[in-house]
């Protein structure tokens, strides 16, 4: 099973709507089995059940001919790394040692199973298309709840491990590049303080003020008291406004110092071709000067969607698998990776 998950291209990489801004969007709904503890508080025995369910999830319902579960106990440490760096699952399962996943290559979905909830739905689309994530997550939750009690509550909605996934249990993200809304330091005008208690921005590496290649990630807070209709509908309207400031900005700064940001994206371009070591943030921070040099044409006969591709196989599991090595030390890791970008961007006959 888990080579199968290798053989995934990685789609979401790919380019979506608004793909000069948006890199990827995903939909969440968290669901738990009635009558059996959360997670965090189940014993081994007493996750029985849970398993039983996606077991018969993935063998009766109308998905059965094109989904498999991956347990996460038969892979080792390296190939559940890889899964992470992918986003097929999260850390909190990485380290879990009672989780399943359950992966279905025609409709692309994963659940999560035994992450902090019993049953978390994850779609991931490139681009902008929440509804249309949204729309795939919703139909497994319908089939999924054949098969599984859901624990509800009609005055809280469906309960979770967590008190800000009540109501819905709807959490939608994007994966925004900012790279000119970063340099000039706006991200603290982004969202109006009317909508600050519905959605946050957070960097890729902590919190807002700490990103990783102009990387953020756009997403609601609360999902109790709103329609699913209504979060997404937030989001998008939020969104809109980051992505007009953020092309705005590429305008005036293209127009006022086009020199300068050219500068940049060509000095960027050569470290990476010609750098024998590269830390990860490093070689982010350049990569995110180059999507943007062939975002805005300064740099040509290279593909938005390689750059992406770039961004998620320079990270540690990936080399290791690409190399077929165990790296011994971050120094060792930091001379694959350069030689890597080297190669993959010398395939490109920039101008």
């Amino acid at each position: 099973m888990f080579e199968e998950v290798l053989q995934q291209s990685g789609f979401w990489t790919s380019c979506g709507p608004f793909s000069h801004i948006v890199i990827s969007s995903r939909v969440r709904l968290a669901r738990n089995m009635s009558s059996v503890p959360f997670p965090n508080r189940m014993v081994f025995d007493e996750s029985h059940p849970v398993r039983d369910a996606i077991q018969r999830f993935a063998g009766e319902s109308a998905c059965r001919d094109h989904i498999a579960i991956l347990d996460l106990r038969e892979i080792d440490s390296g190939e559940k790394r890889f899964l992470r760096e992918r986003n097929v699952i999260t850390y909190e399962i990485e380290v879990s040692e009672n989780s399943l996943v359950a992966i279905d290559n025609v409709e692309d979905y994963t659940i999560l199973v035994n992450e902090e909830d019993h049953f978390r739905i994850q779609v991931i689309r490139p681009g902008l298309q929440l509804m249309e994530a949204y729309r795939t997550a919703d139909r497994v939750d319908t089939e999924l709840n054949r098969f599984v009690p859901y624990a509800f509550s009609e005055e809280l909605g469906y309960l979770t491990a967590c008190t800000s996934n009540l109501g819905t249990a709807l959490r939608v993200s994007v994966l925004v590049h900012l790279p000119v809304i970063t340099m000039k330091n706006r991200l603290s005008d982004l969202i109006p303080e009317e909508k600050k208690s519905a959605v946050e921005i957070k960097g890729t590496i902590g919190p807002s003020s700490k990103t990783l290649g102009g990387l953020y990630q756009l997403s609601n807070r609360i999902s109790l008291g709103l329609s699913e209709v209504d979060i997404i509908e937030t989001v998008d309207e939020v969104l809109g406004r980051i992505m007009a400031t953020e092309d705005a900005l590429r305008d005036e700064l293209f127009t006022l110092s086009r020199l300068e940001i050219e500068d940049r994206i060509w000095r960027s371009l050569g470290i990476l071709l010609h750098a024998r070591r590269l830390t990860y943030i490093e070689s982010m921070d350049h990569l995110s000067n180059i999507r943007l040099g062939v975002i805005m044409a300064v740099l040509k006969n290279m593909e938005v969607k390689g750059i992406n591709d770039l961004m998620v196989n320079i990270q540690w599991a990936h080399l290791q698998r690409h190399y077929n090595l165990l790296f011994k030390s971050t120094n060792e890791c930091d001379e694959f990776r350069a030689e890597y970008i080297r190669k993959t961007l010398h395939q490109y006959e920039v101008q």
